[in-house]
């Protein structure tokens, strides 16, 4: 049987710190991000709800097919921007929003100024807290857009390819995982209400026996293509809806295959460059686990993790006992246990 602890991400304003969790290695594998740091007053709490003023007029002046109101993920209208690879696509590819009404109302989205800040604090988390991905995503959405300037990205300076907005007005989900998105990195949610986080709303993270408290305007970062993940119901007369900005494998597959398909650079690659790849092929896990940020070394303040590097210390990131076990932190006097 699977026993759940539940962590609790406070609603009380300004909240002063995250909550990480690390796995046996000290790798950060989830930030549980709160609101930024600084936040006076009610100032965060007037982000978020223009933020879900701005949520429900999308929705209110757009038009949804069935499937984009009763997916896999849940009853509730949703809608992503962006551009992605994979699903059947020859090359990356932005992501259609059919009618004039309803690109126009999705423009209107995209550029409210407290969906910017929503996603500026996102990308702030995920580059302070996995510098690594973080740096590999902007280089990749920097080379391809290069190579194909028609793609659009959805916010200036973003690392993600794509944002998906569920757009409510009972945005929750039965358990799932994401599989198209970058398996070894995260995805960024943040919700918006108004409901009763003490009565839903929770993130579970099925796989680590997890519930999350999560109330409305907080971020959380997570690999949403590894963990099963669910939301827990919110109330029959409450709203809730959520942004989460992420990318697709693929898209990383397409650059490192110099912007062409599997299919492709197979057909057309020597017997040095097969060997190469395939060489690749069994140690991405590892080259995947060496991305993911040290707590120890956020804590010595090397967030970019430049002297592990400098030291050679990521080719060590395997999932073997032989590796160094630093002494596992705790985020204890952060996290409220019920």
């Amino acid at each position: 049987m699977l026993h759940h602890t539940a962590l609790c991400l406070t609603d009380t304003f300004p909240y002063r710190s995250c909550i990480v969790l690390i796995d046996a290695h000290d790798r950060i594998i989830a930030v549980l991000g709160g609101v930024p740091h600084g936040s006076k007053g009610k100032e965060w709490q007037a982000v978020e709800a223009e933020a879900t003023a701005a949520a429900i007029c999308c929705r209110e002046s757009s038009t949804f097919t069935a499937a984009q109101k009763h997916g896999r993920r849940g009853d509730f209208a949703s809608r992503t921007v962006g551009y992605g690879y994979g699903n059947g696509r020859r090359k990356p590819q932005n992501y259609k929003v059919s009618g004039r009404v309803n690109q126009n109302a999705m423009q209107e989205l995209l550029q409210n100024q407290a969906i910017r800040r929503i996603s500026g604090f996102q990308n702030a988390l995920f580059n302070t807290f996995c510098h690594k991905n973080y740096a590999e995503y902007r280089d990749t959405n920097d080379e391809i857009q290069l190579k194909q300037p028609e793609l659009r990205a959805n916010f200036p300076n973003t690392a993600f390819a794509a944002t998906t907005f569920n757009l409510g007005p009972l945005s929750f989900s039965p358990p799932h995982m994401d599989p198209d998105n970058r398996a070894s990195s995260w995805c960024a949610d943040t919700n918006m209400g108004p409901f009763n986080p003490d009565k839903g709303g929770h993130l579970v993270l099925w796989d680590l026996g997890l519930i999350i408290r999560f109330p409305p305007g907080s971020t959380i970062l997570f690999p949403s293509a590894l963990i099963t993940h669910s939301t827990i119901p919110i109330q029959a007369h409450e709203t809730r809806y959520a942004m989460i900005q992420y990318s697709s494998g693929g898209l990383f597959r397409w650059r490192n295959n110099g912007f062409q398909s599997d299919k492709s650079f197979l057909e057309r690659a020597t017997a040095e460059e097969h060997a190469e790849r395939e060489a690749l092929r069994a140690s991405r896990w590892k080259l995947g686990l060496q991305k993911f940020t040290r707590w120890g070394d956020v804590c010595r303040g090397d967030w970019r993790g430049t002297a592990r590097t400098a030291a050679g210390l990521d080719k060590v990131s395997d999932l073997s006992d032989l590796e160094e076990s630093p002494e596992t932190l705790r985020p204890s006097k952060r996290a409220c246990r019920q």
